[in-house]
This record gives structure tokens, C-alpha cells and sequence, in this order.
């Protein structure tokens, strides 16, 4: 594996070392906003062949194309819209590409012939507002990880690990990512094609989420949570009325994984603690685990985590295109449209996991790929028990450069099923997320009883 030098050389050589659960020194946070490191991390040059630019600050907040409409919540109109892919990666050249691609990528063009991947330029196109940005010097200094690893402490807003020096950290900032920015409200639409490419509506959902992490008004994270979220359900018929709500910890030796769902056919809220690891996720056709959404979310207890290091790779990025794709042009034979998803060259943080000895999870080993200038999970390859790719991910999103902040979305391939998830997308009109950068006025919404209060039937 090439591994890309960079400053950071010291932090790799600290996670050959061993876990660091200390924060760096005032000196490696100073390198932060500096001519090196960006606020919150990402390396501020190109690469030597400038196919991957420098970074200068994201869209502007002002960014406004020919069309778009804001306040709907769509981005079916965007910087990106006249742009050809430079090139494409298929079956019969990827091994012309193969440093760059993922393990997942390869598998899949084994398996479908008429696979690919098609490449476009690359824009570094996330901004971030200045109060998040702030954050970031204080956190690099002040967080600590918890002795076991489940948790972290003593910090608010940016990313917890601006410097990261082990593969727990990296995983830590996917946590505490800016996404969805502070408040979101989504109307999405979830698909699932089946071997026969049968395609199932897996729900028309309503979801909204909060972020006490990133809440600029305040630097509580009330019973240890970072955030909190719900998924309405009005469609299809036999589901509508569903509601499922799930916490997200800082902590999670003090305050596991909460999740609570309410049936219309029970018409009662009871507590789900079987929402979390590996707990294959009903409202998704099973087609992933809990901890699985968005590439990884929940409890990192399970499993050691491993930095190798950086690498330019191939990964979902600005996918405004296919977010925005009605239903009748999203599939393709076996798999999403390649016409509609667009793939681009980007520094990404590679990391190992492996299940640790006496633990129990359906994957044996995990690879995850983190862009470096959202520090979200964009890729991953999940493992069975005899070391075989049991699963494949792709994590797309685009920057919602209004609020200065991004949303992602997921797709996933069962390479044993011949089965394949896509969602959230908007592939209905009256689809969207409208972004709040301000934390909702009245938090009781998100109390138990006014659950059970807003199921509608």
C-alpha cells in the first residue's frame, strides 16, 4: 500500500506505538489554520500532480447556480452540473487504477462486468461555518479518549481529534463530523434491488436530527449523547405511522446506544436495546447493521482499530446528481446507475478493524475510508468470518453550502445476496433536507412521550 508522507508522520508512528488517549501539545496544535494543516486537519496543499487541489475554504456560503431554489432543501442544482468524468474504471482496466481503488470497488467489478466507476475532477468543495472552526484548536489540546477507548471527553463543536494519532481517534472525528449541521429535517425516500432486480420502496421516511456536539449555543451533551434522531415512516402503506428514535453517546461505558420504537399496531413506545452492533436493521430489508449506517456509527468496543495511514483513492464526492435522481433512472443491472454516481480522487484516512478476540459480530474484519476534509466515512469493506468481502459500501454526499455543512447518504452491496441498498436519497419532488444551523427551540420534542404523541395512527 502507498502510503502518502505528510506532517502527520509523527502521529503514525504514535499508533505504531501504541493507543494515545492524551491531547497533542499546544506546538502540533498550532499547526492547525496554519500553512500545513487546515482548521481541522486536512492537509491544506494538492498532490504533486495537482489532481487534487489545494484546499481554500469549500463553496461560499453564497454559492447560488443558474436554478437553484434555496430554502426547499434541494440541491438538484449545482457548481458541478456541466462536468464530463475524466475517466472510467471498469472491469477491463482496473488494474491499471488498482492503488486506487477499494477493495469493495474491485470485488464489485469482478462480480459485474458492466460495473464502473466514473471520475471527475476533484473539488475540496466543503466549507465549515467560523464558530465550528474555533473549536478545532481547543479540541486538538483539551480531548481526551476515555481509558477503554468507548468514549471521549473535554471538548465541543470541531471534529475531537483535529491531529489524530491513532485508528480510534480517526473514528471518533466520523463521530463528531459536522453533518446534517446543527438541526436537520430530511423527506427520503430508501430503495433495495433484490438478485432479480426487483426493486422494493423501503420507506418514505421523515427524519430529523439533533446535534448536541456541534450546538454553537451551548457545550452541554446532556446524559452523555452527542446527538439524537428519529425517522417517521408515511410510506409505504403498511409501514406508515412507524417511528423509530435512536441517541448517539459520547461515552459508551457511561450510556450505551438508546433507541426507542413506536408500532401503530401497538400503539406504545417501548425501549429497543437490540438496536446496535450487528442487529441487521428491519426498516433497511436487513441489508445492513446498525452500527453500519453511514459506514460506521455506535460503539467502537468490539473492535481494535488500526491506522494505516493515508492514500489517494477513488470515493464518492459532491454526488448532488444522484441524490436528485428519480427512481425510474436510479438502477442499473445489479447495481446503481453509473450515470448518475460520481466518484473523485481524495486523500482519505485508511483504517483497520479487526473484532477483537472472544467478541461476537457478523464481520470478522472492517476497512474504512475517511475523507480528510469532512472526516466522514466515504467507503468501506466488511469482512465475514472466513475472511471473505461480505459486504460493500459506498457513502455519497454533497455540501449544502447555504449552512456551510454536508449530508450523506448510503449504499450498500451484498456480495453473497446479489442484493443492494440505496438511501437516503430525495428521488421523490417533494423530497429534501432543510438545515438549521441553530439547535430547535423546544427540546421536549424529543422526550418519549411526545413520541407516542405524534404517531399518527
Amino acid at each position: 500500500m502507498r502510503i502518502i508522507r505528510t506532517m502527520l508522520a509523527a502521529c503514525f508512528a504514535a499508533a505504531i506505538s501504541g493507543t494515545a488517549y492524551a491531547a497533542v501539545s499546544q506546538q502540533e496544535a498550532d499547526q492547525l489554520g496554519g500553512t500545513t494543516l487546515t482548521e481541522f486537519g486536512a492537509e491544506k496543499v494538492g498532490n504533486a500532480d495537482g489532481s487534487i487541489p489545494p484546499y481554500t475554504g469549500g463553496l461560499p456560503k453564497d454559492t447560488a447556480p443558474a436554478g437553484w431554489k434555496p430554502g426547499t432543501g434541494r440541491y438538484d442544482k449545482n457548481p458541478f452540473d456541466d462536468e464530463k468524468p475524466l475517466l472510467s474504471v471498469n472491469a477491463g482496466n482496473m488494474d491499471k487504477y488498482a492503488d486506487r481503488l477499494t477493495a469493495g470497488a474491485v470485488a464489485m467489478m469482478k462480480k459485474y462486468p458492466d460495473y464502473r466507476i466514473d471520475v471527475y475532477p476533484s473539488h475540496r468543495s466543503q466549507g465549515y461555518p467560523a464558530e465550528w472552526l474555533s473549536h478545532c484548536k481547543t479540541n486538538a489540546t483539551t480531548v481526551k479518549m476515555t481509558k477503554t477507548g468507548n468514549g471521549v471527553e473535554g471538548g465541543h463543536s470541531c471534529v475531537a481529534f483535529p491531529i489524530p494519532k491513532d485508528g480510534n481517534e480517526v473514528q471518533w472525528n466520523n463521530a463528531t463530523r459536522y453533518v446534517y449541521g446543527v438541526d436537520v429535517e430530511i423527506s427520503m425516500s430508501n430503495w433495495l434491488m433484490d438478485a432479480a432486480q426487483h426493486v422494493t420502496d423501503l420507506g418514505h421516511i421523515t427524519y430529523t436530527q439533533s446535534n448536541y456536539w456541534t450546538d454553537p449555543a451551548t457545550n452541554t451533551t446532556p446524559g452523555y449523547r452527542l446527538g439524537i434522531s428519529q425517522g417517521a415512516w408515511k410510506g409505504p402503506p403498511f409501514q406508515v405511522g412507524t417511528l423509530v428514535r435512536q441517541t448517539r453517546s459520547l461515552d459508551y461505558d457511561k450510556q450505551s446506544t438508546l433507541a426507542w420504537f413506536y408500532s401503530p399496531g401497538q400503539r406504545r413506545v417501548r425501549l429497543a436495546p437490540e438496536f446496535a452492533f450487528d442487529t441487521p436493521i428491519a426498516s433497511y430489508g436487513g441489508a445492513i447493521t446498525y452500527d453500519e449506517q453511514f459506514g460506521f456509527g455506535g460503539s467502537p468496543e468490539r473492535f481494535d482499530w488500526k491506522l494505516v495511514g493515508k492514500k489517494e483513492m477513488y470515493v464518492p464526492y459532491n454526488d448532488y446528481k444522484l441524490f436528485f435522481t428519480p427512481v425510474d433512472k436510479l438502477f442499473s443491472k445489479g447495481f446503481v446507475n453509473p450515470d448518475n454516481f460520481r466518484f473523485e480522487l481524495h486523500r482519505v484516512w485508511v483504517i483497520e478493524s479487526t473484532l477483537k478476540p472472544g467478541k461476537r459480530h457478523v464481520y470478522s474484519r472492517r476497512t474504512f475510508y475517511i475523507d480528510e476534509d469532512t472526516w466522514a466515512v466515504v467507503a468501506s469493506d466488511s469482512y465475514d468470518q472466513s475472511g471473505k468481502i461480505y459486504r460493500v459500501g459506498f457513502i455519497p454526499s454533497y455540501p449544502v453550502w447555504d449552512k456551510q455543512t454536508f449530508v450523506q447518504g448510503m449504499n450498500f452491496y451484498d456480495m453473497t445476496k446479489g442484493s443492494f441498498l440505496i438511501g437516503p436519497v430525495y428521488s421523490r419532488p417533494e423530497d429534501g433536507a432543510i438545515v438549521s444551523d441553530k439547535f430547535p427551540a423546544d427540546s421536549s420534542k424529543w422526550s418519549p412521550d411526545r413520541m407516542a404523541g405524534s404517531g399518527i395512527r
